[in-house]
């Protein structure tokens, strides 16, 4: 029942600013970290040219990122054409969101991904595997659709200026990040992703993986790790959010 009040108000406008306030005074008084807070921290104390999210589904991660930092510029990513129409629609009023149907990869072309028909979510094709905790292969179909690298990408969308990153990529983490090495280390302040803990993917990044391209090849501080989301009542880690920040934007404000 919770969960989906929860989910009635966060997918209403009008309640869900309200309903993420209070979600982070509780999550203050019990010292529970909170990653689009955080997000809105950083935007407020370096300015970027623009916030990123990259697996933007139908808005609702758009939303929460402009509760936090209202006004910001928002590139929304979403490659699959049925969802990037719902979000396209729920953005119209937005003038300073831009929807892209397209996924950013380690390449720039057309690629193979698998669309989940039942669920409308999405994974790259090459990727997907049997889950433990989730049902990622029902209703599967193969579709071509438009990829593009970081480091390509910001040559003709926003080329000056720092850049916030929120992914949610079904494990293709590493993939966003070496299409994008250069813009990483150069433009990128923080990056907050979802990361797999237990398999999901073939191939899929992992947490050790991630932190030591970020921390050591790329120059990033690890700033949180967030509660994981569990595979099942009493069972193991599932997947949880990560934050990389670059060491120049700390501290944040208390």
């Amino acid at each position: 029942m919770l969960r989906l009040l929860h989910r009635l108000l966060t997918r209403n406008r009008i309640t869900s600013r309200l309903q993420r306030a209070v979600v982070h005074r509780v999550k203050e008084l019990i010292y529970m970290p909170d990653g689009y807070y955080s997000m809105g921290q950083i935007y407020r104390k370096i300015k970027p040219a623009a916030i990123l999210d990259i697996g933007a589904h139908h808005g609702y991660t758009v939303d929460k990122l402009l509760d936090y930092a209202p006004g910001a510029k928002v590139h929304a990513f979403e490659p699959t054409p049925q969802s990037a129409a719902i979000l396209r629609q729920r953005m119209s009023k937005r003038p300073n969101v831009h929807v892209h149907e397209m996924a950013l990869g380690d390449k720039t072309g057309m690629t193979r991904f698998h669309l989940n028909v039942g669920e409308q979510t999405n994974s790259l094709l090459d990727n997907v595997t049997q889950s433990p905790f989730g049902q990622v292969q029902e209703h599967l179909a193969e579709v071509q659709l438009q990829a593009m690298t970081l480091d390509d990408w910001p040559d003709t969308f926003e080329p000056q200026g720092m850049l916030l990153l929120k992914a949610d990529i079904q494990g293709a983490e590493r993939l966003l990040v070496m299409g994008g090495k250069k813009t990483f280390a150069q433009r990128v302040a923080a990056f907050y992703t979802e990361i797999c803990i237990l398999p999901q993917y073939e191939s899929q990044a992992t947490f050790c993986e991630m932190n030591r391209i970020m921390v050591e090849q790329l120059g990033f501080a690890l700033y949180d790790i967030y509660p994981c989301q569990k595979a099942g009542p009493g069972q193991a880690a599932g997947f949880t959010d990560v934050m990389w920040v670059k060491p120049s934007v700390l501290p944040l404000e208390e």
